[in-house]
């Protein structure tokens, strides 16, 4: 009986940290909030002009983007690579949503000194562009240790990814008036501007915390809202096999109740246990492929450019959200041939070890 009780709880647990990871997470970014009383925060403090670093210590060297065989993008992109998403600004809000087999790896609270630069090597490895949600005060004064940040910041640009607004200080919206939130974002802004060189168009709200006048506040100022649709509970564990497993859990959840069979990862590249868990989850897609292409389905893929999850707002309502990436036949048939050629390749060398 004792063994069955410890059975029990052990699967409990597993369902309530996947519950945590759909509640905390991808369930609060589609969460459109009731107005709630503003509360009069004080706009966070930054350092003196004077004293802040210069607009840009060295030039950012932006790496040529490498478009990995099989991504999204196949062919070369007709602009330049823009790190601040300027081409994705006044859009609906992301939420991940697709049918396709597709993931975009996005990473919250960073740079971080002791896990980002090890992460940036391992999505290298890989092939992977990712988006980086930068929490502005980590890179905002003249410390040693922003200093250091701020150095991480540019290397992240240079190696070819994007950045996006995560918010001065990691502050819940909804809960702050006008004033505050614009300080939180706009003087986030005004960091980027001062050590990247430009403002950032794509915001990830922190906890996923939307309200309408929040949104309309947001819209106001062209930024695009990206939430996410594959949680991974990384701020709830610290084994890199439980972040794995969730991801796992919560995709498998999302294609049967939603039918979202790829979409937006959400991790923190303040956890050593979530840089650890991307080659898992790249492992897995790859062995899944092998799978899939036996049976003649969509492989599993990694997004190169967050612009497939993009729809212009137009005149829609600030809080309107972006309809399911769909991919353009033409592209994904592309897509999927060298994919499948290069899979094969792969599971052929497998299978004769």
């Amino acid at each position: 009986p004792m063994g069955r009780i410890g059975r029990g709880l052990k699967r409990t647990g597993q369902v309530l940290l996947c519950a945590g990871a759909l509640a905390g997470g991808a369930a609060l970014s589609h969460l459109t909030m009731e107005p709630v009383m503003p509360a009069r925060a004080a706009a966070p403090s930054f350092p003196p002009r004077a004293e802040a670093p210069s607009p840009i210590e060295r030039p950012i060297e932006v790496a040529p983007v490498e478009i990995a065989v099989g991504s999204v993008v196949t062919e070369a992109p007709p602009v330049p690579h823009d790190p601040f998403a300027g081409n994705l600004r006044d859009g609906k809000i992301i939420t991940g949503a697709t049918p396709h087999r597709t993931m975009l790896f996005t990473f919250d609270d960073g740079p971080d000194q002791r896990n980002t630069p090890r992460l940036l090597d391992v999505l290298d490895e890989y092939g992977i562009k990712a988006v980086f949600f930068l929490t502005a005060s980590r890179i905002s004064g003249n410390t040693p240790w922003q200093r250091d940040n701020q150095a991480l910041a540019r290397e992240i640009v240079a190696r070819g990814h994007w950045v996006g607004n995560h918010t001065v200080d990691h502050a819940q919206l909804p809960l702050l008036d006008d004033e505050a939130v614009l300080a939180q974002v706009r003087g986030a802004d005004e960091v980027f501007e001062r050590v990247l060189g430009s403002r950032t168009w794509l915001l990830r709200p922190p906890g996923g915390a939307r309200s309408a006048r929040v949104d309309a506040l947001l819209a106001q100022h062209g930024y695009t809202q990206m939430t996410w649709n594959l949680g991974t509970g990384d701020f709830q564990v610290r084994e890199p096999e439980a972040v794995f497993r969730t991801w796992r859990r919560v995709l498998e959840r999302r294609e049967r109740e939603n039918g979202d069979a790829g979409g937006i990862i959400l991790l923190h590249d303040t956890h050593e246990w979530s840089v650890e868990a991307v080659p898992l989850m790249m492992s897995w897609m790859r062995e899944r492929n092998c799978d899939l292409l036996e049976r003649g389905e969509e492989l599993y893929d990694v997004a190169q450019d967050p612009s497939v999850f993009f729809a212009a707002r137009d005149e829609r309502a600030p809080s309107a959200e972006a309809p399911p990436a769909r991919i353009d036949a033409d592209a994904l048939s592309r897509r999927q041939r060298a994919l499948r050629a290069e899979t094969r390749q792969r599971c052929a060398r497998l299978a004769v070890r």
